[in-house]
């Protein structure tokens, strides 16, 4: 099953398995600030994130949101053949799979939020016809802050990797006119708000959802490991900007303990829903579910 759904009052949120494989960076290495008894603590209270040899064990999830106004996906995963994320993931992207679960076909979605422009939640914006990339969700309009798009473009003069990911993944989309550039948060109506969230990468965004007295946060990269939760200042290896980063981490925790009930969903989580609540040692804890 590639499909787990929840609703927040009059939307439903589904996430999106598009694959889960052992990377070849351990996860010492892609946390580098949490010391190794952390580690190995939460290591055996998610071993779901662990490969062997203690390589990261990456989940990776897009989102469709369907509300009253429309269908919305958040992020496309790693691609199919052709883009770049699978020789470094190991395997091509399900989402589309996914999304035929759901009945969901990929013409009737008409906006795409893309969190930010790794292509881990990028690479499926487009398809391969015959070798050339064309759009995978034509009557989508796609949404990228403006940051991020910027600070891409700079990547890719000094790059190749990044020359690939704006040739392959972004500028068919530019060429389609289907890409906005957003400068901060930005409501979407019915509930749906894209919010700025930077420090993972300049233009780092996420989607706030309210509705019916219920509230979800679809967090992306805020978080890449439970671990984060309690100790908001242990950073990502793939962070841009670090202390923003963990500033980020901070508000998005406090609003998230703020709303009683709150429900976050991460990308690369073991699980894709859950919440957050304050233990007995006064840090925050992650409950799936």
């Amino acid at each position: 099953m590639l499909a787990t759904s929840l609703t927040v009052g009059d939307i439903e949120v589904s996430a999106l398995l598009d694959g889960v494989r052992v990377l070849r960076t351990s996860l010492a290495d892609s946390f580098p600030d949490v010391p190794h008894d952390a580690l190995v603590a939460s290591s055996a209270r998610f071993p779901e994130l662990v490969g062997e040899a203690g390589r990261w064990r990456l989940h990776v999830r897009a989102w469709l949101i369907r509300h009253p106004g429309g269908v919305m996906l958040v992020d496309t995963g790693v691609g199919r053949t052709g883009a770049p994320g699978p020789g470094w993931f190991g395997a091509q992207g399900r989402l589309l799979d996914a999304l035929a679960e759901t009945g969901t076909r990929p013409d009737s979605i008409d906006t795409v939020v893309l969190t930010h422009v790794h292509d881990d939640h990028l690479g499926g914006t487009v398809v391969f016809a015959d070798g050339v990339a064309v759009p995978a969700f034509p009557n989508a309009n796609h949404l990228v802050q403006r940051a991020d798009r910027e600070w891409q473009a700079a990547l890719a003069r000094d790059e190749e990797e990044d020359r690939v990911i704006e040739s392959l993944l972004l500028r068919p989309i530019e060429r389609a006119g289907l890409l906005t550039l957003l400068d901060g948060d930005h409501p979407l109506g019915d509930g749906v708000e894209v919010r700025l969230a930077p420090g993972h990468t300049p233009g780092h965004q996420i989607v706030r959802l309210s509705s019916g007295g219920a509230q979800a946060i679809i967090a992306a990269d805020t978080f890449n490991h439970p671990i984060q939760l309690p100790h908001p200042e242990w950073r990502s290896a793939t962070d841009a900007i670090p202390d923003q980063a963990a500033a980020t981490r901070r508000s998005v925790l406090a609003e998230a303990l703020s709303g009683p009930g709150t429900m976050l969903a991460l990308t690369h989580f073991p699980r894709p829903f859950g919440r957050v609540e304050i233990g007995h040692d006064g840090l925050a804890t992650w409950l799936p579910g």
